[in-house]
């Protein structure tokens, strides 16, 4: 085979290799050979009463008119009281759970009190009571031994 027909053939293998990266790019992103055009300007809304708002705000006030209007008065045993009632928890019962935690906090405060302001006794507790009997009364200058007659030692 002629280097000439080699080289032939092999720019027909890239020339059509090539084809298909072209096609495959064409085919991948927007191609710009038409020339459509989208509308892209944004319109605004009708500014009126009748816009959702409004209309949210009539039917509102409606119905509240209505239930003022057609509601029952506060004095009136109606079916929905009643029931509201069944469930409800009695005033005696909201009482007396106020009154036990009134107590149980007081007691909690008297607790906070008696621990704050308490204090470690005004005494010395010696580990080694023997101590006190070292020592001996003749090396003392005059004048300088303690007077020990008030000292009590407690065991335990």
């Amino acid at each position: 085979m002629s280097l000439a027909r080699a080289s032939l053939l092999l720019r027909q293998k890239h020339a059509v290799g090539s084809v298909l990266l072209i096609q495959r790019r064409f085919a991948s992103h927007d191609s710009h050979a038409h020339d459509e055009h989208h509308d892209d300007t944004h319109y605004a809304r009708e500014a009126g009463f009748s816009t959702p708002f409004w209309r949210h705000t009539v039917l509102l006030s409606l119905l509240a008119v209505g239930f003022y209007k057609w509601a029952p008065s506060p004095n009136q045993d109606v079916y929905l009281t009643r029931w509201l009632a069944q469930y409800m928890t009695p005033g005696e019962i909201w009482a007396a759970i106020n009154e036990k935690h009134l107590l149980l906090s007081q007691q909690a405060s008297d607790n906070t009190i008696l621990q704050t302001n308490a204090k470690r006794p005004n005494m010395h507790r010696y580990r080694y009571p023997q101590i006190l009997d070292t020592g001996s009364p003749h090396l003392q200058p005059v004048g300088r031994v303690p007077d020990m007659n008030s000292t009590v030692v407690r065991s335990g």
